[in-house]
């Protein structure tokens, strides 16, 4: 009986070890993507990409929008607010011209940067998803010519080629949020423009 208690004691401290051994190391690297996505936010900021709100807030838990991601691609592009978008038909039926990105849209169209819906809609508002996000860079770098087999595998395997995943494990469908989308962009600025 004593030898059966022994057992599980010993059984319970060894337990208890292996499970404090990987405890800090979960935690770690839950503070490390936290200092990555801090660290890309505030060079993003520094680049003037990214903006917070009237009291400087990135709010990097928040979800981003498709029409927020898009201008933040724009920014990064030298191309947000720069020129008349009178001339440019709106392709999308769900996008008034009153919409606070309605110009940033339409440029992103002339751009190929964006593409809509089967039902001829952009859904401004609608959050963005990983594989979205990524589709809208991958486009940007101007590697979409180099994409091979269906969406969505061949904006995923594009990304992972050209590591714009570093330091993001997502599933393909999360809606990002800010923090994990100036990851995404702090990864892409590293990435050659893919001459055309």
């Amino acid at each position: 009986m004593i030898k059966v208690k022994l057992k599980i004691i010993k059984i319970l401290i060894i337990s208890a070890l292996v499970i404090s051994i990987f405890l800090p190391v979960t935690h770690a690297n839950t503070d490390l993507e936290l200092l990555q996505i801090e660290n890309s936010a505030n060079a993003l900021v520094a680049l003037q990409i990214l903006k917070g709100d009237e009291h400087g807030n990135l709010k990097l838990q928040d979800s981003v929008s498709r029409c927020e991601f898009t201008t933040l691609i724009l920014r990064i592009l030298g191309k947000e607010g720069e020129e008349d978008v009178n001339a440019i038909e709106n392709p999308f039926t769900d996008l008034d011209e009153k919409h606070w990105a309605y110009n940033n849209i339409i440029i992103a169209t002339k751009y190929n940067l964006i593409n809509g819906y089967e039902d001829k809609t952009f859904r401004p508002d609608n959050n963005v998803t990983f594989t979205e996000a990524r589709a809208i860079i991958v486009r940007a770098l101007g590697y979409e010519s180099q994409l091979e087999g269906n969406w969505p595998d061949n904006v995923i395997n594009m990304s992972k080629r050209l590591g714009l995943d570093y330091n993001l494990n997502l599933p393909q469908d999360k809606e990002i949020t800010r923090g994990e989308a100036s990851v995404l962009i702090y990864n892409a600025l590293t990435i050659p423009l893919f001459a055309r």
